[in-house]
């Protein structure tokens, strides 16, 4: 217990890729046999999921704000916590479902733009977040200790 407690008080490197979307960006997705359930009893970390046979196969979280985002001077939802079940990696669900919350977002709660924010390293990731319309915006390596960022590298992209 000490120890997941200690844990938190290290300084821990990061290095993060920012993509957005806003409603210039929205391209729909091919629509798959799966129906996106949501569950709302949380606002501040809505969770978007798929259920195949009984089994959950899909989930990805929508978080009304996030800290982080205040380094690149913006705020708004972003997408996050995201996995697939191992059995149906490789058909195309994540950037489905990433762009589905992305629409209900931007069109139905009329949100400026949607962010989603992975590991550079991630490039499984990464392949399904461009696939899903999703922009490349910034890139981050800083140090982070508690909520406090220092020794901040940020790269901008131009937009589409």
């Amino acid at each position: 217990m000490i120890k997941k407690f200690l844990k938190r008080f290290r300084i821990v490197s990061i290095d993060m890729l920012f993509f957005s979307m806003n409603r210039l960006d929205y391209e729909p997705f091919i629509k798959l046999d799966f129906d996106v359930q949501v569950d709302i009893s949380n606002l501040e970390k809505i969770q978007y999921f798929i259920i195949n046979n009984n089994k959950k196969i899909h989930q990805s979280y929508l978080f009304k704000e996030i800290n982080i985002l205040k380094l690149i001077h913006k705020k708004g939802p972003a997408i996050g916590e995201c996995s697939t079940n191992a059995e149906f990696k490789g058909k195309s669900i994540y950037p489905y479902v990433i762009n589905y919350i992305a629409y209900k977002e931007l069109y139905e709660n009329n949100t400026e733009e949607v962010f989603i924010i992975v590991n550079a390293n991630n490039h499984a990731s990464i392949k399904g977040i461009e696939k899903a319309g999703f922009s490349l915006r910034n890139s981050i390596k800083a140090k982070r200790f508690l909520w406090f960022y220092f020794q901040k590298e940020i790269k901008y992209f131009k937009s589409k």
